[in-house]
This record gives structure tokens, C-alpha cells and sequence, in this order.
């Protein structure tokens, strides 16, 4: 197996929440890649040469040489043991375990809350009319809610760097800010928006990430094209 001084690949699509995740990992930890960006319309996950990659057919996957890793948690964490500094997972006990904390709730309660609005708002050309549109930005409140207050103390989700948890979380949030740049008066009505408004801390937070030093690389090819 190859990987001693090979870049990293790392396969995704546009807008992708997992991949998005891995491809801040990999800025925050300041390491070289390649972004390989399939096209979801086209099924290009789904073309022989990708399922040899990952037979699941979905993103992300990492490679570097010989060595293939799907799955964004899987890779945050390879990344962690093979490039340790600067830590995503914290380095006292307690810092580890608040940061996997933020980790779960963004993979389950905040990935289910921004799915549930923002797949009627993209694709089904849904509005607040919509009963589930209102319940679904219900729950997005809710969980914006809760990360605003935990950024209210510090810069970063937990303590004063970035971590696991924000690779986690972000790529949630800045689709929910991409709702409100596309559907202003949608969201306005409810109460998602303006965003650095009702916000405040959330896109002072958004604002930093995008700061870093190749967030570029991270950032949705189409939203540039659109």
C-alpha cells in the first residue's frame, strides 16, 4: 500500500453535507487535497469507476495512493490519528467528549431538521404554505437556536478552535443560510431570516470558517456557476 507522500483525493458532490464535513477537516488541519466532484444529476456515484471506490455509491471517499476510506466520521477520525496537530477531537478528556457531544447532535438532530426544510425548498419548490415546511423550520430553529448560544462563550462550537464539531455542523448551517440567500421572504416568514440578524453569533461563526486559509476549495462549485 502507497500513501507515504501522496495527496489526499477526496471525492464528493456539490453541496454535499458529509463530504463538506471531511473537506474542512482537511482545511482546519491544513493538509493537501484534490476535490474530485461527481455529478449527482448525471449518477456519476453510481458509474463502475466510483463503485469500485465505494460499492455503496455514495460520498465522501478519501483516497491517498492504495489506501480508500468512506464515510465522514471514519475519516475525520483517520485523519485525527495520522495528523494529530492541530487536534479536531480535542485533548483533555472532557473537551474530547463535548466535541463527539456537538459531533451526534449535528449528525442526527440537526441533519434531520435541515433535511426535512431544505429538500420541499430545493427540490420540491415548497413554501411556508406548506404545513411540513412550518414544522420543519420549527425544528431548524430549535437546533440554530441551541448552536447560537453555545457561540455566544467562544469562537468555536467548543472552546476556542475549531473542531470535529464544527466540520459537522457547518455544512448544515451554511445550506440553511443558502435558503435564506435564495428564498428571502420565504424564510423572513419563517423567521429563519435575515440570517445575521436573527443569528448573530451563528454567522460571525460562518464568517471565521470561511476566513480559513483553502476553505475555498470547500465552497459548492455550483453555487459559483449559479
Amino acid at each position: 500500500m502507497t500513501i507515504a507522500t501522496t495527496k489526499y483525493e477526496l471525492f464528493t458532490i456539490s453541496g454535499a453535507p458529509r463530504p463538506w464535513r471531511v473537506a474542512l477537516g482537511l482545511v482546519a488541519k491544513q493538509l493537501d487535497f484534490d476535490i474530485r466532484v461527481l455529478d449527482g444529476s448525471k449518477k456519476e456515484q453510481k458509474a463502475p469507476d466510483f463503485l469500485a471506490l465505494n460499492p455503496r455509491g455514495r460520498t465522501p471517499v478519501l483516497k491517498r495512493g492504495d489506501f480508500v476510506l468512506t464515510e465522514s466520521l471514519a475519516i475525520l477520525s483517520y485523519l485525527e490519528k495520522e495528523h494529530p496537530s492541530p487536534p479536531l477531537f480535542g485533548t483533555t478528556s472532557e473537551e474530547h467528549a463535548r466535541i463527539w457531544e456537538v459531533v451526534s447532535e449535528g449528525q442526527h438532530d440537526l441533519n434531520d431538521a435541515a433535511s426535512a426544510l431544505l429538500r420541499p425548498l430545493f427540490f420540491l419548490g415548497q413554501d411556508d404554505t406548506n404545513e411540513e415546511v412550518r414544522r420543519a423550520a420549527l425544528a431548524v430553529k430549535c437546533e440554530l437556536h441551541r448552536l447560537e448560544q453555545r457561540l455566544a462563550g467562544s469562537p468555536f462550537l467548543v472552546g476556542m478552535r475549531m473542531s470535529a464539531a464544527d466540520c459537522v455542523c457547518f455544512p448544515h448551517v451554511r445550506l440553511i443560510l443558502r435558503a435564506t440567500e435564495r428564498f428571502p421572504e420565504v424564510t423572513r416568514r419563517l423567521e429563519l431570516g435575515p440570517f445575521g440578524a436573527v443569528y448573530p453569533h451563528l454567522a460571525k461563526w460562518i464568517d471565521r470558517i470561511e476566513a480559513l486559509p483553502g476553505y475555498e476549495k470547500t465552497f459548492p462549485p455550483h453555487w459559483t456557476a449559479a
